[in-house]
């Protein structure tokens, strides 16, 4: 047997080649829904992400007169970050912000709400790490 057929037959009977397995994707970040409403057909509506020093919000706010949606994150009853619209006047409008959570775990609630141009709160929800629909 030649050197050539040697090293051939060697490498068909090495090890067997197996395919490498697809990397575990990461998890994904839990999420909680939201719905507020006036009660005259204007709404406050998303998803809260859950992240590890923050949480995401992003929603939809449909005014109907003036109205602002507001998103508070916490933990227990510590308010850690608060953003808001500003005053928006039969219209829809887009809610995409990140609130600070840097503590220890993040934020475990998220507060939200709707208001009219006076500040009386319409209607409001919270959100609860863990819990895929706000109450």
């Amino acid at each position: 047997m030649t050197v050539a057929a040697a090293a051939a037959a060697l490498t068909l009977v090495a090890a067997p080649t197996v395919a490498a397995a697809a990397p575990a994707g990461a998890a994904a970040y839990p999420t909680s829904y939201f719905l507020v409403k006036d009660g005259a057909g204007g709404y406050f509506s998303g998803r809260v992400t859950w992240y590890n020093r923050s949480v995401g919000i992003v929603g939809s706010l449909n005014s109907s007169g003036c109205e602002r949606a507001l998103a508070r994150s916490l933990v227990d009853t510590k308010q850690l970050d608060a953003k808001s619209t500003s005053l928006r006047c039969n219209t829809v409008t887009s809610f995409n912000v990140s609130l600070s959570a840097d503590v220890p775990g993040g934020a475990n609630r998220v507060y939200v709400d709707l208001t009219d141009e006076y500040g009386t709160v319409l209607d409001f929800q919270n959100c609860f790490l863990g819990s895929a629909d706000c109450v």
